[in-house]
Formats: C-alpha cells, structure tokens, sequence
C-alpha cells in the first residue's frame, strides 16, 4: 500500500512503499511459501476462504509450529478430504476460472498455472488442456496456488524481490522414477531466474515453489534498504541435519520524500577509441537504458591518455546496458558494482511563454523549496522560431515560470 503523508512544515509529499522480500536460501515450495506468508500475519481465513470458492469441501488447511535444525518456523498442511484424485491442466484452470475470486487473485492464479502447464508440457512432450499434471494435479497444488496469491493480494505490496532460488541437488523419487534435481519442470520454470546449489542432497525448489516465484517475484537480489515491520518464517517437510529447511519473508516499507532505489555502476577505461566516435558510443549507451553517461579523462596504462567509460543504470537494466557499453566502445572487458541512489520525487509543468509553450522539470529539496529547469530542447526550438539567443530565451522561460508559480514554501 501506498500512503502520501503531507509534510505541515514544508508541504512535501512523502510516500510509504511496501516492500516484501522473500528469502529461499533453502528453497521454496508452494507449502513453505503459505506458510511463510501465514507466519507474517495474513489470517488463515483469508486464504481458506479463497481455496474454499476453488475446490469447496476438498481440502482443510492447518498451520502449526514446528522446529527445523532447531530454528522455529510454520508448517502448513493441506489435507485433502474430498473431490477427484487428479485434475488435468484444464480441469484446474476452470475450476479457478469458475471459482468467482478477487479479478486479480484469479488472474495471477491463472498464469502460474499457465507457466506449471507449460513446464510440464516441454518435460514430458505434451500440450494443451489435456496436460497432466501428475504429482502437481492434486488439491494441495491449487490449494498452494490460489492460496499464495490471496494472501499477497492481502498484504498488497508495492513491489515483492527475492533472493536466489537454492534448487537443491541430487535425485527425486517421481511416478516416473528417479529424477535428477532440479526436476525437468523446474529446470524449465527457473529460465532467466537467478539460482544456485547449497546444502544437503535433496530437492529444495519445487515445481509449484518455482511457478509461483516466477509469478509473483518483480525482480531478484539482495535484501533492499527497508524498516522491517515482520518476519515469516515457513517450514518444509524434511528437517536436515545442520541445514534449516526453512523460507523466510520480510515485510518492511520505505518512507522518504527522497527514496532510495538501487542502481549498478558499470565502468571500463578506453584508450584506442578516437574521439569523434566517442559522442555516438555515448548514444548507444544511452539508449540501452543507461540513466547517466560520463567520460572522465585518465591516463592508461604505459601512460597512454583515454578515457574512464562510467555508467550508471537500474538493475533491472544492467545486462543491456552492459552490453551496449562492450559494443559501443570495443572494450574487451567490464567492471560493475551495486551502489544506493537517492531520487527525490520529481514533476512536469508547462509554462507559457510569448513565445509558446516551456516544460520545466521540478522537484523539492527536503528544506521545501522547488528546484527547476526548462527543457532544453523546447527552449532550443523557441529560440530558434524567434531567431533570439538560445540564454536569452531561457531567462523569459524562467522568468515565465516564476511569475506562474512561487517557490514551494507556504510561508513565503
């Protein structure tokens, strides 16, 4: 949820951001993950209630206390106590789409149980709604499914991240034999998701588990700069030796007129690029998504002068912008490290001028005074149609704006 707190002092708007982290360092399941969302504070009724308008009379679901390599964790149990052995693909789907559930729990059901079809599918040769399911077409899998996204629709998070899927490894007993781990339907599912191998042998990412992080997960690395408000923890099966079979989730927000975000620096030294093609580089960079550009002068090794190469860009941008940096400038190599970005909340206002009209950019200090600048190239476009000097049509856009708008604090 999003609250916009009015500052009486400065009148700066300052805006609340949940944020849930979930941490599968061994492993997620769709059990453990309800159950970790049951331990942070979402009532068991509203997930109940939810599975009930799926599969009404077809399963009970309990949450006990357990410990796991002595730490203390919630174990949910789906217990099955009416309704078909098995359903296919299709079965599932409408009996979700037939349920009458909250338009978005329905839809995000929906599409995890798209993605675990579309596993199973490649895994095992097959299509369509006639997909079998096999060990994931029981009540429990629906249960789990329709269960987490009714409990995340509770919490409503702003944004949800997560660390590394740990998949386990070994081999799992199936109604196919032995497989090896991850299982084929999750190799398939964790594509583009960042995983890795820890602990004992075993499976620790499951089909369902994987689905539903794939599903619900905005974007993965580590845990963000929150207040943490809550804690879940949630219990798998096994208890490992010396390994706890556990999922943590962390429920936390991010007040702050100037909100920090994550961002990545990613940097190389150049020294045999001329200089003519260092502006177009710097395009291409650009355009890949990078949100600032610098080219500092350095000296290179055997004294060689060039130039230092600096880049910032989102995480979510990093690989394309990375790439864009080894393609743009030829450099055989890169260096990258995450860093905090502190962004105060920023607007657009368009001012008129005699000229026409002027977008300024503006954004409030934390003291509570607007800070702000016309957009170049409007100002650009003026100055030419009027044929005055480019600073000069600047100061009449300033001076425009300042006759329209005063300086952001109420007693003045």
């Amino acid at each position: 949820m999003k609250f916009e707190i009015w500052n009486l002092k400065y009148g700066i708007e300052t805006v609340t951001e949940t944020i849930l982290y979930i941490d599968p360092f061994s492993g997620v399941s769709g059990d453990m993950l309800l159950a970790a969302l049951i331990s942070s504070g979402v009532p068991i009724e509203v997930i109940m209630d939810a599975v009930e308008k799926v599969i009404p009379g077809e399963v009970r679901i309990s949450a006990t206390q357990v410990t796991r390599s002595g730490l203390a964790g919630i174990k949910c149990d789906v217990e099955v106590v009416g309704g078909p052995e098995k359903r296919t693909l299709g079965g599932m789907i409408s009996a979700v789409r037939g349920a009458g559930l909250d338009d978005r729990v329905a839809a995000a059901s929906l599409e995890v149980l798209k993605s675990l079809g579309e596993a199973e599918a490649r895994a095992h040769g097959s299509s369509g709604g006639a997909v079998h399911l096999h060990e994931l077409g029981g009540q429990d899998t629906l249960a789990d499914i329709v269960g987490v996204q009714a409990a995340i629709a509770w919490l409503n998070p702003d944004e949800i991240v997560s660390g590394s899927l740990n998949l386990g490894c070994g081999y799992v007993g199936t109604s196919h034999g032995m497989m090896p781990v991850p299982a084929p339907a999750t190799a398939f599912l964790v594509e583009g998701l960042p995983v890795h191998s820890a602990g004992p042998e075993g499976e620790f990412t499951t089909p369902t588990g994987a689905a539903l992080m794939k599903g619900v997960v905005n974007r993965f690395g580590p845990l963000p700069a929150i207040k943490v408000e809550g804690v879940g923890v949630g219990a798998g099966t096994a208890d490992h030796d010396g390994f706890p079979n556990l999922l943590r989730v962390f429920r936390g927000s991010v007040q702050d007129a100037a909100r920090g975000e994550s961002a990545v620096i990613i940097e190389c030294g150049i020294d045999d690029l001329s200089p003519e093609y260092l502006a177009p580089a710097v395009e291409t960079i650009q355009a890949a998504g990078a949100k600032e550009v610098h080219l500092i002068p350095v000296h290179t090794k055997k004294g060689r002068p060039g130039v230092l190469v600096r880049v910032l860009a989102g995480l979510e941008d990093r690989d394309a912008v990375a790439r864009a940096v080894l393609e743009a400038t030829g450099s055989s190599g890169l260096r990258f490290w995450e860093v905090g970005r502190q962004v105060l909340p920023r607007e657009k206002v368009v001012v008129s001028t005699p000229h026409g009209p002027v977008t300024f950019k503006r954004w409030r200090t934390p003291s509570g005074y607007w800070r702000f600048k016309p957009e170049y190239e409007e100002v650009r476009r003026l100055a030419d149609q009027a044929g005055v000097p480019i600073l000069k049509m600047k100061e009449l856009a300033v001076a425009a704006y300042l006759a329209e708008n005063d300086d952001g604090l109420e007693e003045n």
